[in-house]
């Protein structure tokens, strides 16, 4: 019976999928609901570091300030988030979304490799690309989760081509954020009577996870960590502003094709078993103490999914010429996105006037 559920609800979703592929631009709305005319729309792809990636431009007049958004993952795409929910936004700021290598319409991208200093040079690349196409000295650079640490590492690299960095509930430190992720997750199974994960967890025990590949060398155990990630969702604390928020439009921009959707649910899997074990010995507070450019941290009470403690450590020990910091006391990982006007009338309040 539980085979035959899962075939069904993969049925389903291939369906859903495909009842929802044909590609046009999501419209975007204004905080009272109307349409946002865009002056720049559309969806390009573009050459980085000898592969072939996917942007997604939307912004209403062409002389704000670009903003290229860096996902969460390894391997997601944001794309939908941040069209739903953070239409206002883009009246202050032309907003780039980015299919990173190995996601969704990039997803052949990683073919040319997918290190941790492949994304952190895509990033740089990407980033002076945008500025030469659109006239712009510098660019706002945020990450979200994963794209915190990867942006993080390329503002460090070179500031000069950021008004700011904003790091938003930002990956920090692996091995701390994960041990404490595995005991969330364990003592809430044990409440729960979920004997299946206990198990599972016990028989992997604490990260950082390892094995030895076909040729005897030590690397990242992927299936551990994608055991123990992919119940961290379901066991993280729930957060007030959680409840309007649909997680599952993730899947379905209408810039994305069928394939594209295909693709970031590939990606996604492969992003948690290739990428995120690279982590598992790197940290921010070791990698990315000292920025040359502004630095913004947006941190949220409830995020266990990058533990709010450790990004506010992180953060209180850092130097740059100036830093700003914004506290969502009813939010989880995705505040950005839950609490979307406080965070927009921060960006536009403290984050804007960081141009001039």
């Amino acid at each position: 019976m539980h085979h035959k559920t899962i075939v069904v609800s993969v049925l389903l979703l291939c369906l859903l999928l495909l009842a929802t592929s044909c590609t046009h631009t999501a419209k975007v709305f204004d905080e009272n609901g109307n349409v946002l005319t865009l002056k720049l729309s559309g969806k390009e792809r573009v050459s980085i570091n000898n592969t072939k990636q996917t942007i997604y431009t939307a912004g209403t007049t062409k002389d704000n300030p670009i903003l290229l958004w860096l996902d969460g993952g390894p391997g997601g795409s944001e794309l939908a988030w941040v069209r739903k929910y953070l239409g206002p936004l883009h009246q202050h700021f032309t907003i780039v979304c980015w299919d990173q290598r190995g996601v969704a319409a990039s997803f052949s991208a990683t073919k040319k490799g997918n290190a941790v200093e492949d994304y952190v040079q895509d990033v740089v690349a990407l980033s002076e690309y945008l500025m030469e196409k659109h006239g712009q000295e510098k660019i706002f650079l945020l990450g979200h989760s994963w794209g915190g640490f990867i942006g993080a590492l390329a503002a460090q690299r070179r500031p000069e081509l950021y008004h700011a960095f904003i790091a938003a509930s930002p990956h920090v430190n692996s091995t701390e954020n994960d041990t404490i992720g595995y005991q969330m997750i364990l003592e809430g199974a044990k409440q729960r009577g979920d004997t299946k994960t206990i198990k599972k967890l016990e028989a992997i025990g604490l990260p950082p996870y390892e094995k030895l590949d076909k040729k005897g060398n030590v690397v990242g155990d992927g299936d551990a960590y994608y055991a123990v990630l992919s119940r961290l969702y379901s066991y993280s604390p729930n957060a007030p502003s959680d409840a309007g928020f649909r997680s599952e439009i993730l899947f379905l921009a209408p810039e994305h094709s069928l394939f594209d959707r295909i693709n970031l649910i590939r990606g996604l899997m492969k992003g948690v078993k290739e990428v995120y074990p690279q982590l598992r010995h790197r940290s921010l507070e070791d990698e990315a103490n000292q920025f040359e450019c502004p630095l913004i941290v947006i941190n949220a009470a409830y995020d266990y999914s990058c533990v709010a403690a450790i990004t506010e450590r992180w953060f209180s020990h850092t130097s740059a010429p100036s830093k700003h910091h914004l506290w969502l006391e009813k939010s989880g990982h995705n505040g950005v996105y839950t609490e979307p006007s406080v965070f927009i009338d921060f960006m536009f309040n403290e984050v804007l006037p960081l141009k001039d």
